[in-house]
């Protein structure tokens, strides 16, 4: 099996940045270091800050300025194919894995192709054919498909700087659809993304074309072993901590979920909010309804977003988390990682948050029933629960991205000869 000695990462931020996407693809690249393989990385950073060029882990980060052009930092642009070239002049890769594409846009997939580069995707949410990433749309509510007219409505309202008409958005859509077309493999963390993605016409990213499910992998055994140790240390007291690790932000259902904790009114439970605060596309009406809860009733906690590093300390002063998304989550990788620590889970009926439905230690509730929320939180209880021997490691997610490599190398050997 013909390995790349050399590979490059491209997406939109990098670990310590907030989110699930950046905490899987550095993992996944210094992982890929420890197996032999030069990795290097490109990803926006601070407009603030200069083109930075960091180590972590073993892997070369180059962190470009964001840029400050509203419509380029969003879609890309000729500033962002420039550094995109200067990139790929400097590392040299034998083949580029794209884990995100908000501020480069589909034309880096073009930049790509023109170089006659092996190209992987990991579709890790719905940004190809939602601007805004998760087909949340601005009167929130869940779009299941793509609509110019209601797009174009919705950017206008949310990013007006970034208003475009329906036919551009149409254009837009076709653009990824064609670009995709020649990416040499396609995957996602769940059946759901690449489902959303066929119904809004990228028919490549299908199953039977080029999509493929690879479940994102954690490190179980080492995250449950040192939240373990960290529990040990925990005082005793009566009170129960539900914890939401992640942004708040309107499709991620954190509002309706506090409100259904204060609804129930159980003066023995607590809800710790880790995560950003900061305005969804502009928005800022659900941080702060968040903010006021909090002031109001000591059932609501707010914390601010932790490293990495910390999630086993954070996951130790929890008895439950709830992942609690009115979007379609990829993965739900804050689910898994409590599941891998014996922690029960209280989740969104949704998405690929669907997958955990056979885990005893998970409990499912509809999206948006809020009556259904305040009895799952009446029923919670403390206890830990056996972790579900289905969740994936790293080492094993590894070795299952490697052999999309080989594959890939060996059909683009194949189709030389």
């Amino acid at each position: 099996m013909r390995l790349p000695r050399r590979i490059g990462f491209l997406g939109q931020g990098w670990s310590p940045d907030a989110g699930g996407v950046e905490v899987h693809t550095s993992a996944l690249a210094e992982a890929l270091v420890q197996q032999g393989i030069e990795v290097g990385a490109l990803a926006w950073g601070s407009a603030e800050q200069g083109a930075r060029l960091l180590n972590q882990g073993g892997v070369t980060v180059t962190r470009q300025p964001r840029l400050r052009d509203k419509p380029a930092a969003f879609a890309g642009g000729v500033n962002s194919d420039d550094a995109l070239e200067l990139w790929l002049d400097t590392l040299r890769p034998e083949l580029v894995h794209v884990h995100h594409l908000s501020g480069w846009g589909a034309r880096a997939l073009d930049v790509l192709r023109k170089r006659g580069l092996p190209v992987v995707v990991t579709l890790h949410d719905d940004w190809l054919i939602c601007p805004r990433g998760q087909r949340w749309h601005v009167s929130n509510y869940l779009c299941r498909v793509p609509d110019p007219d209601a797009c174009a409505k919705c950017l206008g309202e949310s990013h007006g700087e970034l208003a475009q008409t329906a036919e551009q958005l149409t254009k837009r859509l076709l653009h990824a659809n064609q670009a995709l077309q020649f990416v040499d493999r396609i995957m996602a963390p769940s059946s759901t993304l690449l489902e959303a993605h066929q119904r809004a016409g990228l028919e490549c990213a299908g199953p039977h074309a080029l999509g493929r499910v690879m479940p994102l992998g954690i490190e179980a055994e080492s995250l449950g072993l040192e939240t373990k140790r960290l529990r040990a240390l925990r005082g005793d007291d009566d009170l129960l901590r539900l914890g939401v690790l992640g942004s708040v932000q309107p499709s991620k259902g954190v509002l309706p979920l506090a409100e259904a904790v204060v609804a129930a009114g159980r003066a023995d439970l607590v809800l710790e909010i880790h995560g950003p605060r900061t305005s969804y596309h502009g928005d800022s009406q659900t941080v702060s309804k968040v903010e006021a809860l909090a002031r109001d009733h000591s059932a609501i906690r707010l914390h601010p977003s932790f490293h990495p590093a910390r999630r086993a300390e954070v996951l130790a002063m929890l008895d439950g988390v709830v992942v609690p998304s009115l979007w379609e989550e990829g993965f739900g990788l804050g689910a898994r990682e409590a599941r891998a620590t014996g922690l029960p889970v209280l989740a969104s009926r949704i998405g690929g948050l669907v997958q955990l439905d056979q885990d005893p230690g998970v409990t499912l509730v509809e999206p948006g029933d809020q009556e259904a929320w305040v009895e799952a939180i009446h029923a919670f209880k403390r206890g830990l629960i056996q972790p579900c021997d289905v969740i994936k490691s790293t080492l094993e997610m590894t070795d299952d991205v490697l052999a999309v490599y080989a594959s890939v190398l060996q059909a683009r050997t194949d189709q030389a000869a």
